[in-house]
């Protein structure tokens, strides 16, 4: 990866002490988080110098950011339901009510139907 960043950037030097610093800097990150934050540092900063603790910390951004967006389309687990909820307590009225509401869509859709023949 320093060695990708240094033919970039000549002025990050490639040497056994970088390597070390780079290493240790992002030696969590995910190498593909790692890339991607260089390439948006040097999109965004042409000129200032790509350094370990400056994509380190845009890493962190990029990781947060696809893991919220991950979380975003995942249903969530173990969804408990509310033990008190108005249908479990009243299954009678809930039918009941159901019923009705059926009853009264099937009214509306002859009355239409009638209207439509007329």
């Amino acid at each position: 990866m320093l060695r990708w960043i240094n033919e970039g950037d000549p002025r990050v030097q490639f040497n056994d002490s970088a390597v070390e610093q780079w290493h240790y800097a992002l030696r969590t990150v995910d190498p593909a988080v790692a890339k991607q934050a260089v390439l948006e540092h040097v999109k965004q900063h042409e000129s200032i110098q790509v350094t370990p603790a400056a994509i380190s910390k845009r890493s962190g951004y990029i990781q947060s950011s696809r893991e919220a967006g991950q979380r975003a389309i995942e249903p969530p687990r173990n969804q408990v339901k509310h033990p008190m909820s108005w249908r479990a307590r009243n299954p009678d009225e809930w039918d009941r009510l159901f019923e009705a509401g059926r009853a009264q869509a099937n009214e509306e859709r002859r009355i239409a139907t009638e209207r439509r023949a007329a």
